[in-house]
């Protein structure tokens, strides 16, 4: 009796770990149409390059949205600050689909993840720079 119990217990959590895998996991790709604005925005690397300007204010070149995660801090800085660059950032924040995948650089991506990581990454940069202008800006001239 114990064993059937176990047999059955064992059988119902993998039939439930099944359905979970097949529900919270299985992403679809994304249609056709989505799957080609979207790379079409992500690789738009004149309007990234126009407005990706160095510390030596020399333009930086962008092929894709994703190297700007390799600028120099100061240099990813000064693309986050840019609404000329984070304008394509917030439209397909707002208007992609979050649970679908595209096939970008070879392999299917959540895309929609990613540009939130590079999203949220610019935030965070730009409310540390915010706030040291801040400080620097209360020190030096206000006291």
């Amino acid at each position: 009796m114990m064993h059937h119990f176990v047999f059955t217990s064992a059988a119902t959590i993998l039939l439930l770990l099944y359905l979970f895998a097949r529900t919270g996991f299985a992403i679809e790709l994304c249609s056709p149409v989505v799957s080609h604005l979207v790379k079409n925005t992500l690789d738009n690397g004149r309007l990234f390059s126009s407005c990706s300007v160095n510390k030596s204010r020399r333009r930086v070149r962008v092929s894709s949205l994703f190297d700007v995660l390799d600028f120099p801090e100061r240099d990813f800085l000064v693309f986050c600050r840019s609404p000329e660059c984070t304008k394509p950032i917030q439209t397909l924040l707002h208007a992609m689909p979050t649970r679908c995948l595209v096939t970008y650089c070879g392999s299917a991506r959540n895309i929609s993840e990613e540009i939130s990581m590079l999203a949220d990454k610019c935030a965070v940069a730009t409310r540390a720079a915010d706030k040291t202008d801040e400080e620097y800006l209360y020190k030096y001239f206000l006291d």
